[in-house]
């Protein structure tokens, strides 16, 4: 093969749903209406371009986020980058803008970004802000105290505003979202929303017990010398880098899997399709398929490959198997770490765990855009056969009427497809999620409430059950930041039960739990089972 086409293909994997071969493999898209204005700086431009391209793709756009409104602040916003001159900057503008549509398939990155951050950390539960981890030159002693105020505005009041650059759809995401990305310790933001004046001030936080400490910032080149905690593992539930795996313990009478990513050796081959360029398809296909015959793939694809298992319905039919054999009586489903993928896969786990043959699914529907048309070209021929006079342009249309969760698992021709007479796990389920459960996982989480199997324990996830979704990558031209715009549009099976998933059983990490190695979601399931048992 040719050596800079094998080059091309290394890159697997840069965000979840199924994002293959971000770099130049990756299909891209250019707006239909081009920019006129001269003289404009790359940040400048390459805003006004995000903007098009949210104005061709996004689904029930003025009903989000109404025209006047994204008109007066892409107007603010074009002002203020007239002068700026580093990414850090255009980022923090660009997520003000997005922030608006509260989507996480509708966001932005780019390298390089920031340049200082102040020598703290942070943990948010039950509304509240503690202080988990601080530079060495500062009291330990500080460690696990609730932070108030930070330069005098209470957490609450940073909080509510650093959420308006967020891309979370709940307050539980919003808040992870502050939490993963550091914004409450990245100038560039704190000064955007009043708390310093300058990047280099000084920052004061303040505890419940009244005392204070200040901090400076440092360079994020710099090592940042803080505490050693030892933040302890659950024997059982700590995370592992493998996409699933499984354990039985028949002394507590529970199976534990640990669902990591929604992909199988089907999916990456049908992913292609969707997000690489044509031309590099054929080649694509063929660097995964070597892959796939050896004993340890690449580092890349096995983030998303397990040799072990490569086909998931094969893996989830030992599971249950092994569950069935050892009599034990309940499951737990981990996907709190779970990004997404293919929901698929989850429908098929779903298909092991129940006879009933009558789930809904979620009612599905594409935006049928330019950008729609060019990213899923076969699932716009089959929305052509279903529209012989003509496909309704720009408009929401339906692809999939929720009327039949298990369609495509019983359907003989496809590459998912399952027999009748697979065995069938009868014991109770319990679904572990979280703020971390991404995208397809998260819509996993909904399809397992929604139709009454099992108890979902934690917290919201990551994506709402209803609203825009699909990860559709693309690349601006001048900075090159990554970014993405949602191009379908879901609706839950049950609607009543809300536009925000919510858990059954709702469970957060404390500071202490965090500090002493404890899962209060297992801990939850324990006690559940404790119940049925007596």
């Amino acid at each position: 093969m040719n050596k800079l086409f094998f080059l091309l293909l290394i890159s697997l994997l840069f965000s979840s749903c199924g994002a293959f071969l971000q770099k130049t493999g990756v299909k891209n898209y250019t707006p239909k209406e081009k920019i006129s204005q001269k003289g404009l700086n790359k940040y400048e431009y390459d805003f006004l371009y995000l903007t098009k391209l949210v104005e061709e793709g996004f689904p029930q756009l003025d009903s989000i986020y109404p025209k006047d409104e994204r008109q007066k602040q892409a107007e603010q916003i074009l002002s203020t980058l007239r002068i700026v001159d580093n990414n850090a900057d255009f980022v923090v503008q660009a997520r003000s803008y997005l922030s608006n549509l509260k989507n996480q398939h509708t966001n932005i990155s780019l390298s390089h970004e920031f340049d200082l951050v102040y020598p703290y950390v942070i943990h948010i539960s039950s509304d509240e802000w503690y202080l988990l981890n601080i530079s060495r030159q500062y009291d330990s002693l500080q460690i696990g105290k609730k932070i108030i105020a930070i330069n005098g505005l209470t957490t609450k009041e940073v909080e509510g505003q650093l959420i308006d650059y967020t891309f979370a759809e709940n307050k539980i995401n919003q808040q992870f979202e502050i939490l993963d990305l550091q914004f409450y310790n990245k100038p560039q933001y704190l000064k955007q929303i009043g708390v310093i004046k300058e990047n280099f001030e000084l920052l004061k936080l303040k505890f419940e017990d009244h005392s204070e400490i200040e901090l400076s910032p440092i360079s994020t080149e710099s090592k940042v010398d803080v505490f050693e905690i030892p933040f302890k593992e659950n024997a059982i539930t700590k995370y592992q880098n493998e996409t699933y795996l499984y354990t039985i313990t028949k002394e507590q009478n529970f199976g534990y899997l640990q669902f990591n990513r929604s992909y199988d050796k089907i999916d990456i081959l049908e992913g292609i399709e969707s997000y690489v360029k044509p031309w590099l398809q054929p080649i694509a296909r063929g660097y995964v398929k070597r892959q796939f015959k050896k004993e340890k793939p690449s580092k890349r694809i096995a983030n998303i490959y397990n040799p072990k298992y490569p086909v998931f319905k094969d893996f989830v039919w030992e599971l249950i198997d092994s569950l069935n054999t050892n009599k034990v009586d309940n499951l737990i489903i981990d996907i709190r770490n779970n990004p997404g993928g293919n929901l698929t896969l989850g429908i098929q786990l779903m298909y092991f765990l129940t006879e009933k043959e009558n789930l809904k699914d979620f009612t599905e529907y594409a935006f049928t855009s330019d950008i729609y048309k060019k990213y899923f070209k076969k699932d716009y021929q089959d929305l052509k056969k279903k529209y012989p006079q003509g496909v309704p342009q720009r408009d929401l249309v339906q692809t999939n009427s929720g009327e039949n969760l298990f369609s495509e698992i019983t359907d003989k021709s496809s590459k998912y497809f399952i027999q009748d007479n697979r065995p069938i796990f009868k014991g109770n389920v319990y679904v572990l999620s979280n703020y971390r459960t991404g995208s397809a996982a998260a819509m996993l989480t909904t399809l397992f409430q929604d139709n009454g199997i099992g108890t979902v324990i934690g917290t919201s996830v990551g994506n709402n059950p209803i609203g825009a979704t699909t990860y559709t990558p693309m690349e601006l031209p001048k900075t090159k930041a990554k970014i993405s715009i949602a191009t379908t549009y879901i609706e839950r099976p049950k609607r009543d039960n809300g536009v925000v998933q919510i858990p059954g059983i709702w469970i957060e990490y404390t500071i202490d739990d965090l500090i002493n190695g404890r899962d209060p979601y297992l801990k939850a399931v324990e006690k559940e089972i404790e119940k049925i048992s007596h």
